[in-house]
């Protein structure tokens, strides 16, 4: 019994750990950090410079660039772009500096997904897999291990993670169903079946785009990846479903998983960056997120520099005076994301924070002195549709 047994024990210390401490970017609960969807290659010295002082991190670097950065931050953190779900005839990837085809040379008949017989082919350039395929699983997982080793990446970023009809029936061939809640559900468990595996047998963190999640009949959790993208947050929702949002991010901040928060707000839309903003600022915990997606470039705004301190209130929607409301050591945060005009009185003076300027970062690295905070004192808060604010005592 006693060598069964050491084989035993030595197969469990080999073996990945799905309990196991993944790490995880820098943390959040008193700071707002932004997380890059993307930066260019060849950075200039100075925006080289600026990226690693002022990112949590970014997605889809080549070694290099994600070398150069980590020497000038060690807690910079990158995630490498894989899809989810997808095995794309034209999606490029990284390896080492390289982009390079996602399509192998021979893909067995048993990787792919079908509907009523056929494969089902994604407008956007991709097929649709089969997920529970022990051969697909193998050779996405040894592909994926093989890719986040050659860029030095942190973990991966398994985009268009979610039950496929939410992208559109009708972006599919042949069409999926658009209502077909049985079909959904078995979708779901398929998802929830897959992200525990690559998960463990990376050994690194897997974080999954759920876009903007408001599906109400899409029940998929995420909560065994190590976090996930919302591509799509809160600028654009209706009521119903930014709540929704919110509250099914929420669940995962409160299990201290990594959530990034990407919207697109107009650069121009002042008051549409203050409402993701504050939006963003109610719920962030330990690991969430900022970004406003402005492209393959380095992007600034004031806003992500607001320093309103620790939550005294902990990540949530709290409402007072019919506003969602969250009080920080520094400040407060009001936001109303309803469809009428809502007055809001505060308990004493304080002052409303706009922001002037932002945009992508020249190439010197240096910010333009014309990009700041501008603050008035208020005493009440007139806040219109999908509208907020940000305050400092």
């Amino acid at each position: 019994m006693r060598p069964l047994l050491a084989l035993f024990v030595a197969v469990l210390v080999a073996a990945p750990s799905a309990a196991a401490a993944l790490s995880k970017p820098a943390p959040t609960s008193d700071t707002t950090r932004v997380f890059s969807d993307q930066l260019p290659d060849g950075l200039s010295p100075g925006l080289l410079s600026f990226a690693a002082a002022h990112y949590a991190g970014a997605q889809k670097l080549g070694a290099s660039e994600t070398a150069a950065l980590k020497a000038k931050n060690p807690a910079f953190f990158m995630i490498q772009y894989r899809l989810g779900l997808g095995l794309g005839q034209k999606t490029q990837i990284r390896f080492g500096d390289s982009w390079v085809n996602e399509w192998p040379a021979s893909p067995q008949p048993s990787w792919f997904y079908r509907y009523h017989g056929s494969r089902v082919f994604q407008s956007w350039g991709w097929y649709l897999m089969n997920t529970d395929d022990p051969s697909w699983r193998a050779y996405y997982v040894a592909q994926l291990r093989k890719q986040v080793a050659t860029t030095h990446a942190d973990g991966a970023f398994l985009d268009s993670t979610s039950v496929p009809n939410g992208f559109g029936a009708d972006t599919f061939t042949p069409k999926l169903p658009a209502y077909d809640p049985p079909w959904e559900l078995g979708w779901t468990k398929r998802i929830e079946r897959w992200l525990p595996y690559v998960q463990s047998h990376l050994g690194r963190p897997v974080i999954v785009n759920a876009g903007s999640w408001v599906t109400t009949r899409d029940r998929t959790s995420y909560a065994s990846a190590a976090g996930i993208m919302l591509e799509g947050f809160a600028t654009g929702l209706a009521p119903a479903d930014w709540q929704l949002e919110l509250n099914r991010a929420l669940d995962l901040v409160r299990r201290d998983k990594i959530v990034i928060c990407q919207s697109y707000p107009d650069a121009t839309d002042v008051d549409a960056r203050l409402f993701d903003l504050a939006s963003y600022l109610l719920i962030r915990g330990a690991h969430t997120y900022l970004n406003f997606g402005e492209g393959i470039r380095v992007t600034w705004f004031p806003e992500y520099d607001l320093d309103l301190g620790a939550g005294v209130d902990p990540p949530g929607l709290r409402q007072d005076q019919g506003a969602f409301v969250r009080r920080f050591a520094k400040g407060l945060v009001v936001v109303n994301p309803g469809d009428t005009t809502l007055q809001y009185t505060l308990a004493v003076p304080m002052q409303l924070i706009r922001p002037v300027g932002g945009g992508p970062v020249p190439d010197s690295g240096g910010l333009p002195a014309a990009w700041t905070l501008h603050a008035a004192q208020v005493t009440t808060l007139t806040l219109g549709p999908r509208r907020a604010a940000v305050l400092l005592h």
